[in-house]
């Protein structure tokens, strides 16, 4: 199993720090960050050490799928949450702030006032530059 002793989500993982795990998977833990920005604000977190999304096998992707449809339901069924955001930075210009694989689950209540999606400033691309670009031609 990949840890890094320097890691605190591994050391969630490893049971040698303490956390409020809601909920566990084979590949990941849910658990309250220390400061939560949210009512029910969850991390779901890989137990073992991946840096980001590009470090993990592709493979998580059904399992964790399906834990957020799970937590999904949980936090509808107990709290009335009747949406939910996730968020993850993937690396440091994302403002990564923990090097290890990590989404933030935030569960959304109707009338709640969250404003998740952050104010964009306005810019102008080539769409048709940009498409070449990334389809090599």
């Amino acid at each position: 199993m990949r840890l890094d002793n320097d890691c605190i989500f591994c050391r969630i993982s490893q049971r040698q720090s303490r956390a409020y795990i809601v909920h566990e998977t084979t590949n990941f833990l849910c658990f309250f960050p220390i400061e939560p920005d949210v009512y029910g604000h969850t991390l779901i977190a890989s137990k073992e050490h991946y840096r980001d999304l590009g470090d993990c096998p592709s493979e998580f992707g059904q399992e964790f799928f399906a834990l957020a449809q799970f937590l999904s339901r949980l936090y509808g069924e107990r709290v009335g949450a009747t949406g939910f955001n996730l968020l993850n930075a993937n690396g440091k210009s994302a403002e990564q702030s923990i090097d290890h694989l990590h989404f933030h689950f935030f569960p959304r209540l109707e009338e709640d006032g969250l404003k998740t999606w952050p104010a964009l400033p306005p810019i102008e691309v080539d769409l048709d530059k940009l498409y070449k670009l990334l389809r090599g031609s």
